[in-house]
This record gives structure tokens, C-alpha cells and sequence, in this order.
């Protein structure tokens, strides 16, 4: 036992902190909230909060909140310092503090309320302690012990929480909140950025650089110096084939193998689920380096990424290896904002597809090679923006998950004047 410290039933705590259960740092009992519909939001009537409307880290998914159908919904509005916890489901455990700023907000049946008693507890300690590793191991024991997950008022009424002394509490929360307002700032550059690619996208894709004539063609108006070309005009078009998988020889960790899972998040695939050995990856079709992958059977059909080396994939994705005198990220960014034309052309069967092909048919705007070259060029700056952007949130939510394990458990004392 390390001196300053004492053993409690979450473990090692300064001696100072204390151990209470969640029904004595609260005001009243928890409390369910209204079942009701959501509808469209109409002015002058609250939100109506959901477990689908409060993210992973407990944040508010505010584009998504419906109204309230209801009038009778008073005594079901949130306050400041209220907490709710999502009480039922693969979704038992969420946890949402919530703030005036967020608007009127009533909280919807499947999820408890609690009122945090602010004269012994700051409330923002007690939601980042919901995000701990430790809160999760125990929504994880106590919502399994039956057949539906799930985690009723009284069961979270005992859930123990570690105390320290008020103005330490506020010191903690005031150092995650700070981090909280990087990752906040951080997610704004992000979607700000993402606006103005698809602005560019827009333009560039459809007007070019520095053009004053159009023409109008089959798939709309372009600079009447640029022609319009099939995919198969543009390389060759592969669809992708799977080793046996009842051959454990197949499988490795030399060749990259992608399925549809592997794409989206980053225009570059570096990593995959599974990947092949030498003798498995000798048995599927081979990828360049540089070719184009599009997921066409599934519903993830549309992902889109490029190979950043040789690689083979699963037969849900179709692959186009382009030839030499066509930008392989203008013909990327191309497909991916042409894509939506294409919907019309699958095949609305048990499973959504798109054949081969049908693919090889898709038409694009193709610009002289060295206008390729700058929109390509012009695009692929924003994307390295954009990840940027996404390596340093990354590294902050680290951060805060790390100071979270060592603050929320006395293990990193922080001064208090």
C-alpha cells in the first residue's frame, strides 16, 4: 500500500477520498422518463432526448433530436446537473449530463434520471466517471446477469463512486473539460473542412479550373474541353475472390485482403481485418498499388478507397486499375462524387448489387492529364487537412482517457489552491 493511500472496494484511493454509492450523492431516487413519440421538431416545443441521441462518449448527436409529440410533459423536463443513464439494451450504461445550453430537453422512457446533489458533487466528475474503464467493467457485471442486458434504477442507485473533496472534484473536472473543449474544437475543424471539400468537389469536378465554355453531355455540363469516359475505358476493372477459408494456409499476416469493412475512414488502405499469407494471396486476382476500390454488393456498397500497395480483395468489391495517362486520385475523387448518380443502376434484390458489368459502364468527366493532375492535387491537400485534424483528436481522446484512469482514481494528485 503506497503511504497516503487506503484499499476500498474500487480499489486504491487516496485517503482523503471517499467511497459513496450514486443514491447518496443524488437528490430523490432516479426517475424514468416519458414514453412518448417523437416527431418533427416544431418551434416552442422541447427536444425529446433518446438513448440514439447521446454518442459513445456521452456528447449530444444534436442533429438528430426529434421533438416531442406530447404536451403533458412538465415534470419530465432536465436541469442543470440532472444525468440520465440509458437503461436497456446494447446501450445500457450511456450516460448523458445535461447543460441549459443543449435547450429544452425532455428525456424519453428507456432512460433514468438522477439529480445530482451539486452542495457534495460536481456533476461533471460524475459524468466523466461514466466514461472510465472502470464504470464500464461494472455496467458490464451488473447488466448481464440476466438475459437482456439491462441496468434498472435501483441497481443504479448502488453503483460506488469514488469522492474526493469538492474543489479536488472540481479541479479534475475542470483539467477533462478543457480537453473535452480541444476534441470539441478539433471535431469543428474537422466538419468545417469536410464542407469545404465537398465545395471543391463540386466545382472542380463539374466546372474545372479557370474554364468559360460548357458543353452539355449525358452525365451534365462540363468544360467543353474535357470528355466524358466509361470506366472501362479508363483501365481494367477486377472483382475480387476469396480463399477457402477451411484452408488456415490461406491465412496470415503478409498480403493485405479487404473487405468492405476495411474502407471509408481513410482514402489510403494501409491495414485490413485479416490478411493472407503467400499461398492464399497466390490465389485471388492481385491489386496494384494505386488501383481504385469500390464496395458493389452489400449495404455498404459505394465505400471507396485506394490501394497503398499490392493487395487483393473480397468479391464484394471491384477493383480499376487505371492506365497510365489518368490521374488515379482524380479518377477517385471522380467516382466517389459521380457515386450517387449511380444508385439507379442496382439491383434491388435480396442483397443490393452491382455487377461488374454495370460498373464497367459508369461514365466520368475525364480533363486534359495536367488538369487531372492539380484538381487530384488541390483535393489530396484538403484530405491531408482532414487527417490531420483526425490524428489529432485521436491523440486527444487518448490523452483523456488516460488522464481519466489516472485523475478519476487519486493515482495523479492535482493541486488545489
Amino acid at each position: 500500500m503506497r503511504e497516503g493511500y487506503k484499499k476500498t472496494e474500487l480499489g486504491e484511493i487516496p485517503v482523503e477520498w471517499e467511497v459513496k454509492k450514486l443514491k447518496d450523492i443524488v437528490i430523490g431516487k432516479g426517475e424514468y422518463g416519458i414514453g412518448a413519440s417523437a416527431t418533427e421538431y416544431v418551434e416552442g416545443k422541447p427536444r425529446y432526448l433518446r438513448i440514439s441521441d447521446i454518442g459513445d462518449n456521452s456528447e449530444l448527436l444534436k442533429e438528430d433530436i426529434k421533438g416531442l409529440e406530447e404536451d403533458n410533459y412538465f415534470k419530465y423536463l432536465l436541469e442543470e446537473n440532472d444525468i440520465v443513464f440509458a437503461r436497456t439494451g446494447n446501450t445500457t450504461g450511456k450516460s448523458y449530463l445535461y447543460h441549459k445550453k443543449d435547450g429544452e430537453l425532455v428525456y424519453a422512457g428507456f432512460l433514468i434520471r438522477f439529480k445530482i446533489n451539486s452542495s457534495i458533487m460536481d456533476s461533471r466528475f460524475v459524468k466523466y466517471y461514466t466514461q472510465c474503464k472502470k464504470y464500464w467493467d461494472w455496467v458490464k457485471t451488473v447488466s448481464t446477469r440476466s438475459g437482456q442486458p439491462g441496468i434498472n434504477s435501483k441497481q443504479y442507485s448502488e453503483l460506488n463512486i469514488p469522492i474526493p473533496p469538492l474543489k479536488e472534484q472540481q479541479k479534475i473536472a475542470d483539467i477533462l473539460s478543457t480537453v473535452d473543449r480541444l476534441i470539441e474544437q478539433t471535431d469543428a475543424l474537422i466538419e468545417k473542412t469536410k464542407e469545404l471539400k465537398k465545395g471543391l468537389m463540386q466545382r472542380l469536378l463539374t466546372k474545372g479550373i479557370g474554364h468559360t465554355e460548357f458543353k452539355k453531355t449525358e452525365i451534365g455540363e462540363i468544360p467543353v474541353e474535357w470528355e466524358v469516359k466509361k470506366l472501362k475505358e479508363i483501365g481494367e476493372i477486377v472483382t475480387g475472390n476469396t480463399p477457402k477459408t477451411s484452408e488456415p494456409e490461406n491465412y496470415g499476416n503478409e498480403y493485405l485482403w479487404v473487405s468492405p469493412a476495411d474502407m471509408g475512414e481513410h482514402k489510403y488502405i494501409y491495414k485490413t481485418n485479416k490478411m493472407l499469407s503467400f499461398i492464399g494471396f497466390n490465389k485471388t486476382r492481385k491489386i496494384p498499388k494505386g488501383s481504385i476500390l469500390v464496395t458493389c454488393i452489400g449495404s455498404t456498397i459505394g465505400k471507396i478507397g485506394i490501394a497503398s500497395e499490392e493487395l487483393s480483395t473480397n468479391q464484394q468489391i471491384n477493383s480499376l486499375i487505371c492506365n497510365v495517362k489518368y490521374n488515379n486520385e482524380y479518377v477517385y475523387y471522380a467516382i466517389s462524387y459521380n457515386f450517387k448518380k449511380y444508385i439507379s443502376f442496382i439491383s434491388i434484390q435480396a442483397v443490393p448489387i452491382i455487377n461488374k458489368t454495370v460498373y464497367s459502364e459508369f461514365m466520368i468527366p475525364i480533363p486534359p492529364k495536367e488538369e487531372q493532375d492539380r484538381i487530384a492535387n488541390i483535393l489530396s491537400e484538403i484530405d491531408i487537412k482532414i487527417e490531420n485534424y483526425n490524428v489529432k483528436k485521436q491523440k486527444l481522446q487518448t490523452l483523456k482517457q488516460g488522464l481519466m484512469q489516472k485523475l478519476l482514481t487519486g493515482k495523479i494528485r492535482v493541486k488545489v489552491s
